[in-house]
């Protein structure tokens, strides 16, 4: 079984971004991203499955696990992931590489994607074809919420559990997922401050975004993805994307390819060797022949 090295990488923010890799400097050199409020731990389970020739680097998006926080007076922003994300394969001088994205990590992958389509070689998603569509009409008041927010966001209202028990029942209240799974997410995003534990995610992501792209913003990126997609989604499907949504956003893709496995939104947790299987293969298959 591979083992998980940890990686860091400082930025030119300053910000300093960690995660986990497995088997660096294997020819097949693959970036995941996480979703929203988890980590780099997203990706393990997948990893016990990883071919000897694919170099897995999966990092924590900064204010997620071990990564920094931002700095005070600042929201997150989709567009700031992708930049750090790319900023990241640039420090490790991958001028090409593949990308792996689970929802949030998903949506920030297809930017990056459309961004650069020279450094992705192919893409593959776990059921995260784009961000989340915001209104036109909606965009007011979206901008008072989040300036409302932020600017009470300055107190520690981060939630405190009397034991990691107590944080892993709080999750899985809240999502549809195996006990296992939570577990492997809550080691790294659980820190323990004096007799209590407290997550490590940034109370900022919580917050209302004070700028959402529209759903024919979001077409226009989606069409600009030149790279070939293998996208895992749930059978039965979740509530994350509206089916009319999810067959506009398909109608504009170029190369695009579905799997579907019996279960939810964390699907690469909960069968993860399935998963493995097909991805792994797909970026084999799209793998530049050496020179």
């Amino acid at each position: 079984m591979p083992i998980a090295e940890d990686f860091a990488c400082r930025l030119d923010s300053g910000i300093t971004l960690r995660g986990l890799r497995w088997q660096a400097g294997a020819p097949v050199r693959v970036l995941a991203l996480h979703g929203w409020l988890d980590n780099a731990n997203s990706f393990a389970p997948m990893a016990e499955h990883l071919p000897a020739d694919i170099d897995l680097l999966a990092l924590d998006l900064c204010g997620h696990g071990h990564s920094d926080h931002r700095p005070p007076g600042q929201w997150y922003h989709l567009v700031d992931f992708a930049w750090e994300a790319a900023a990241v394969a640039r420090a490790l001088g991958w001028p090409r590489h593949h990308l792996l994205g689970h929802s949030l990590g998903g949506a920030t992958c297809c930017l990056m994607a459309a961004a650069a389509p020279a450094g992705c070689i192919s893409l593959g998603l776990i059921e995260g074809l784009g961000p989340l569509a915001g209104k036109a009409s909606d965009s007011a008041l979206r901008l008072r919420q989040a300036w409302q927010g932020l600017q009470r966001s300055g107190r520690d209202n981060r939630r405190r559990h009397d034991s990691p028990e107590s944080a892993m029942r709080a999750r899985l209240s809240q999502n549809r997922m195996l006990e296992h799974s939570v577990r492997l997410l809550n080691a790294r995003s659980l820190q323990q401050v004096g007799d209590g534990w407290h997550w490590r995610s940034d109370p900022r992501l919580r917050l209302a975004s004070p700028v959402r792209l529209t759903e024919t913003e979001i077409l226009n990126i989606l069409q600009a993805i030149e790279c070939p997609i293998l996208q895992w989604l749930p059978e039965p499907v979740t509530a994350l994307m509206p089916q009319p949504v999810m067959q506009r956003r398909l109608a504009v893709l170029r190369n695009y390819q579905e799997q579907r496995l019996p279960g939810h939104h964390h699907l690469h947790m909960d069968s993860p060797a399935e998963c493995a299987a097909s991805l792994f293969a797909f970026f084999q298959q799209h793998e530049p022949a050496s020179s």
